[in-house]
């Protein structure tokens, strides 16, 4: 009964906010050090992502619920932690984009310019494309990095439910002392 009365809202919130300012850090780090967009090192972002959503679980599990946690519940933590976390660096992929490294989506635009040329699309398609792109790009950026973020995040967190769940039994056994 004590899984149903006590939310692991407070657990997910503050795990999905000191991850985000951790995942933030590093994508500014990376930029400042100019590592290429198409690096590897950029996959450095997920581990925080990943530790926090398997320590919200953990500490929901073992600081709220005594140790016990339904599969359901379990991924039900994740899952909101993922929800949150993907709304914070969807955000901050938006201000990042348009504001501390616009580099990056000009960049891609150069690209998909030479893949359109390459499938000999006309200059008025590639102009017209490349202006829908110009006007929301970046907000689409965000919104697929949210999008993406959340898809992982259900992803870890049927990982994470299989870890962590420890089923409270029904029936607790007393041990008797018999004279």
């Amino acid at each position: 009964m004590q899984e149903l009365e006590v939310r692991p809202g407070r657990v997910t919130l503050k795990w999905a906010w000191k991850m985000a300012l951790i995942m933030i850090l590093i994508t500014i780090a990376l930029f400042y050090t100019k590592v290429d967009a198409k690096s590897f090192l950029n996959y450095v972002v997920y581990i925080p992502f990943i530790f926090g959503l398997m320590m919200a679980i953990k500490e929901h599990k073992e600081k709220d619920l005594e140790g016990f946690i339904s599969f359901r519940r379990a991924f039900t933590t994740g899952f909101r932690y993922a929800s949150i976390i993907s709304f914070i660096m969807g955000v901050f992929m938006y201000i990042y984009l348009r504001f501390i490294n616009p580099q990056v989506f000009e960049q891609s635009l150069v690209e998909a310019e030479n893949i359109m040329l390459d499938q000999g699309k006309s200059d008025d398609q590639i102009e017209m494309a490349l202006s829908m792109a110009r006007s929301w790009g970046v907000f689409m950026a965000a919104i697929s990095a949210s999008i993406g973020y959340t898809l992982f995040g259900g992803f870890l967190s049927l990982i994470g439910a299989a870890i962590f769940k420890n089923a409270r039994p029904i029936y607790v056994e007393v041990e008797r002392d018999e004279l």
